[in-house]
């Protein structure tokens, strides 16, 4: 198994590089991957024996998983493991399960954004927040690419950088999308914002603009994802995978959460022209509230 380049793992919980790494993973590496983020909790109390009998894997399958995602062997990893389940935000079922009451489902919820949060803060590159965030404010026109479950991301976030003056846009369409992706130039930034980092018709806008000289960023979940190689700037999400909701609330937390850093730096970095900008959009919009 080659060994996967995750940035700053270090400073990542277990679990979500775990989760980063399973769909790029096979065979045994993918099985003892899925038994550890079904029961994190179980997998400390196993020796690599045990786990191997249970996980019907060899010992040395595990040890190269291990060392796959970073860690030395298997006890490093659980020794990581161990530390994220005694932290203060870790539920040990924080997975919703189809006999939850109401309020469970709630508290699960919640305790899995505020981890999502939490995690994302940790491996996030500032330097490369701080690029990205220098490119979109010398931009001469924004592209916004997204489909699926994070379109409502891409709607948000064009409505920041209007709201402070930026020439942004976002389509719905992905044949929109792919049209205005084949009329940027060198002067343009376009963003594509995918959980997965998978999503065909956001990679391909993005692959497009790219090849038109854009500079580009991608906000994705997935560190070895398809819309990385064709980024200039990387921003990551960290978060678990959840076997039990195809609609990922954590994901979507820590999406918002960087979307709002890119707006709150372009802000910052604007300045006296954002805040110009939003006061005449305000003005223009004021009547619309009683």
């Amino acid at each position: 198994m080659v060994k996967m380049d995750y940035q700053s793992n270090q400073d990542r919980g277990s679990l979500a590089v775990i989760s980063d790494a399973l769909p790029n993973l096979k065979g045994a590496a993918q099985m003892v991957a899925q038994f550890i983020l079904d029961a994190p909790q179980e997998t400390i109390n196993l020796s690599i024996t045990e786990l191997s009998s249970r996980v019907g894997v060899s010992e040395a399958s595990i040890v190269r998983f291990a060392q796959a995602v970073g860690y030395s062997g298997f006890h490093a990893l659980k020794i990581r493991l161990a530390e994220d389940i005694v932290s203060p935000t870790f539920l040990v079922h924080e997975d919703l399960q189809p006999d939850d009451g109401p309020a469970t489902a709630v508290q699960k919820a919640m305790t899995a954004g505020l981890r999502s949060l939490e995690d994302t803060i940790r491996i996030l590159e500032v330097p490369v927040l701080e690029a990205a965030i220098k490119a979109l404010a010398n931009a001469r026109q924004i592209e916004l690419f997204a489909s699926g479950n994070s379109i409502p991301m891409a709607m948000d976030l064009n409505f920041r950088l209007t709201k402070i003056g930026l020439q942004s846009r976002f389509s719905i369409d992905p044949t929109m999308q792919e049209m205005y992706a084949s009329l940027v130039s060198s002067e343009d930034v376009a963003v594509g914002i995918s959980h997965t980092g998978s999503s065909k018709d956001t990679v391909y806008a993005l692959e497009l603009a790219k090849q038109r000289g854009a500079h580009t960023i991608c906000i994705a979940n997935h560190s070895d994802s398809p819309i990385t190689r064709h980024s200039d700037f990387c921003l990551f999400t960290s978060t678990r995978v959840s076997h039990f909701r195809d609609d990922r609330m954590a994901s979507n937390l820590a999406t918002l959460a960087l979307t709002e850093a890119l707006y709150v730096g372009l802000s910052v970095e604007l300045s006296d022209t954002s805040v110009q900008a939003a006061s005449k959009t305000g003005r223009a919009t004021g009547h619309r509230k009683y």
